[in-house]
């Protein structure tokens, strides 16, 4: 008589219930962590814009508020984003935005991610 190999039903269960279970989270982490490299191509282009040009506190606020607007980026507001200025000198040096994105997952459990950029001028050379 042949033994008989193989997954049983309840096997099979478990196995597409981890499945779900990782496809889920996967899910839920997608759209946090691509709106994070949305955030990180606006610093990149911030961190070139205050090295070129002497930009003031407001004038920084609405070029984000801009590049936000357009990258359809929603988790960061302007709590979470500070501006640094050297010693006296009113032109932004440092930027660091540090944020934090909650995502429902399920019952009472949230995936939270947090995030954490800087960006700096880059001195001149002459």
């Amino acid at each position: 008589m042949k033994k008989q190999a193989g997954m049983t039903l309840i096997s099979w269960v478990i196995v597409l219930g981890l499945i779900a279970f990782f496809v889920t989270i996967a899910m839920r982490l997608f759209p946090m962590y691509q709106e994070y490299y949305g955030v990180k191509q606006v610093m990149a282009g911030m961190e070139n814009e205050i090295s070129a040009n002497r930009l003031t506190k407001q004038q920084v606020m609405t070029l984000f508020a801009k590049r936000f607007n357009t990258g359809y980026i929603t988790a960061v507001k302007k709590e979470n984003i500070e501006l640094f200025r050297g010693k006296n000198n009113v032109h932004v040096d440092k930027i660091v935005i540090d944020y934090e994105v909650r995502k429902p997952f399920m019952f009472h459990i949230s995936l939270v991610g947090h995030f954490h950029l800087e960006a700096e001028a880059k001195q001149a050379t002459r």
